[in-house]
C-alpha cells in the first residue's frame, strides 16, 4: 500500500465519522468490514508480516480507512495481475464488485465501528506462520548473515543437512525472512552435495552444488503455498537444505536469519509436485536461440519479446504458474497448444509488476496431454516510460542482480503415470528419469 497516500489521507480524513451511528443499510466494520479484510489482508497486515500497518482491529483499520477504500477501488489492492479472462485460481485475491462498493459507502458514511456483536473472529494462524497450525519441523539457516550497510551483494548461499533419515512428503512449506528489511527475496532448493563437503563450507555463502529441485520460493506476495490432498514435494535424506538468499544493503548494517517451516503430509501421497521453468527452449523472432546465447536487450526498446517453450513429453498436471523477471518485466503469458491444434491461453499476466511475485494456483489443476507444448511469451520495456527502468539508456545483461533481467516462467506439476496409489516404489523409481525433475534455474 503506498505510505504517503495513506499518510496524507489520514491528514484530510480526521477522525470524523468515527462513532456514526448505523443506520439502516450503512455498512459497518464489525459486520459488513471486517470479514471482508480477515479474508482478503490478514495475511499480509497483520504482525510481523509485510503489510506495512495492521489491519485486524477497528482501532488499526480506522485511521487508514480512506487510504483503503482508494486503494481497493483503484484495483491496486489486494494485489492480483492475473487476466480475468484466462483462468480460474484458488488463491485469487481481487475484492468483488460487492465488496469494493462496501468499503467505499463504509468510509462515505464515516467508518462507522457498528455493534462489537457483529464481529466476526479474526483470522488465526499459527505464532509467525501463515497456515492455522504450527509447522512439524522449522528449518534455521546455519548462521546469522551478515549484510553490511552499502554496496552490492551476490547471491548467498547457506546449507543445512537434511536432518530426516527416511523420505518426507511436504503437503505445506513456508519460507519467512528473519529481516524483511534487506531480504529481497529467497529460494530454499533439495541440493546434493560431495561427501568431501566441509561443516565450514556450508556457510561461506558461496554456491556448492547444482543437482537439486526447487522446494520454495519466497518475495513479496508469496513463499507459502500448500498442495492439493494426495499430492506434495518430496525431500530425500542425505541432501542438504541450500538457502539461496538475495539481500540488499540498506545504509545500515544488518542480520538475517531465515526460516523454513515444514508440514508433513498426514494421508498417503500419490504424485510428487515438480517444479521447472517451462522455458526449457527459448525463441526470438522465430529463432531458436542456443543456450548462453541469449542477446542482450537494447537500450530504449519498450517491447522487447522473447518465447520460452516445453514440450509435453508425457500427460501432466499443472497446479501453478508464477512469471519472474526483473524492473524491466512488462507482462507475460501461458499458453498451450493441444495435439488437437487447439491453443488455449491459460494464464495471462498482462501487467507484470516485479514488487509483486504472485503464484497462481489453479482452481482446478490443469490436464495437459502428452504432444502439447506449453509457450510463454514475454515483453520487456527498457525505455524510460518504465517508472521502474534503473537505466533506460543502456544494454541490460541477464544475470541474479534486480537492474539485470531474469525470464523464469516457473511452473509447478507432476507427472501423471508416476502414481504412486497405483505403482510400487521399484516402478516409480524405474519410470522416474532426470528430465522428470529438470536443473534449477536460477
Amino acid at each position: 500500500m503506498n505510505i504517503r497516500a495513506c499518510v496524507a489521507s489520514v491528514v484530510l480524513f480526521g477522525a470524523a465519522g468515527a462513532n456514526a451511528a448505523d443506520a439502516k443499510g450503512t455498512p459497518t466494520f464489525t459486520r459488513d468490514i471486517a470479514p471482508i479484510l480477515y479474508d482478503r489482508c490478514a495475511v499480509c497486515h497483520r504482525e510481523g508480516d509485510i503489510g506495512p500497518m495492521k489491519l485486524i482491529t477497528y482501532e488499526q483499520v480506522r485511521p487508514w480507512s480512506r487510504a483503503i477504500k482508494d486503494v481497493v477501488a483503484q484495483g491496486k489492492m489486494p494485489p492480483w495481475f492475473a487476466d480475468p479472462n484466462h483462468g480460474k485460481f484458488r488463491n485469487d485475491r481481487r475484492l468483488t464488485k460487492e465488496q469494493v462498493a462496501k468499503i467505499v459507502s463504509w468510509v462515505a458514511a464515516g467508518s462507522p465501528k457498528g455493534d462489537p456483536k457483529d464481529l466476526p473472529p479474526p483470522p488465526q494462524f499459527a505464532d509467525g506462520w501463515s497456515f492455522k497450525r504450527p509447522p512439524d519441523v522449522v528449518i534455521e539457516m546455519p548462521l546469522h548473515a551478515k549484510v553490511p550497510a552499502d554496496g552490492i551483494l551476490d547471491m548467498q548461499n547457506y546449507y543445512v543437512k537434511v536432518p530426516f533419515t527416511e523420505e518426507k512428503w511436504v503437503e505445506a512449506v513456508e519460507l519467512r525472512p528473519g529481516n524483511r528489511s534487506v531480504v529481497h527475496h529467497s529460494i530454499v532448493n533439495i541440493v546434493s552435495l560431495p561427501d568431501t563437503v566441509k561443516p565450514e563450507d556450508l556457510i561461506t555463502g558461496k554456491k556448492l552444488g547444482r543437482i537439486g529441485w526447487k522446494l520454495i520460493g519466497q518475495a513479496p506476495g508469496k513463499g507459502a503455498e500448500s498442495h492439493h490432498h494426495g499430492t506434495a514435494k518430496r525431500i530425500v535424506p542425505g541432501t542438504y537444505f541450500e538457502f539461496n538468499m538475495h539481500y540488499t544493503t540498506n545504509g545500515k548494517e544488518q542480520t538475517d536469519k531465515s526460516v523454513l517451516g515444514l508440514w508433513f503430509a498426514k494421508d498417503p501421497i500419490h504424485h510428487e509436485v515438480l517444479t521447472t521453468s517451462a522455458a526449457q527452449e527459448l525463441w526470438r523472432e522465430g529463432q531458436k536461440i542456443p543456450r548462453g546465447k541469449l542477446p542482450n536487450i537494447p537500450a530504449n526498446v519498450d517491447n522487447w519479446e522473447i518465447v520460452g517453450k516445453m514440450a509435453v513429453k508425457d500427460d501432466i498436471t499443472v497446479y501453478s504458474m508464477s512469471p519472474h523477471m526483473h524492473f524491466r518485466g512488462k507482462d507475460m503469458r501461458y499458453t498451450v497448444s493441444y495435439p488437437d491444434g487447439r491453443d488455449e491461453v491459460v494464464l495471462n499476466v498482462p501487467k507484470y509488476n516485479y514488487e509483486w511475485q504472485l503464484n497462481y494456483e489453479f482452481d482446478n489443476p490443469l490436464k495437459v496431454p502428452a504432444g502439447s507444448t506449453i509457450s510463454v511469451l514475454a515483453h520487456y520495456d527498457n525505455s524510460k516510460n518504465n517508472p521502474r527502468n534503473p537505466a533506460p539508456n543502456e544494454e541490460v545483461i541477464w544475470g541474479q542482480q534486480s537492474w539485470n533481467e531474469m525470464f523464469i516462467p516457473w511452473m509447478e506439476y507432476s507427472i501423471d503415470k508416476l502414481d504412486m496409489s497405483k505403482l510400487s516404489r521399484e516402478e516409480i523409481e524405474k519410470l522416474r528419469r532426470p528430465a522428470a525433475r529438470p536443473a534449477i534455474v536460477e
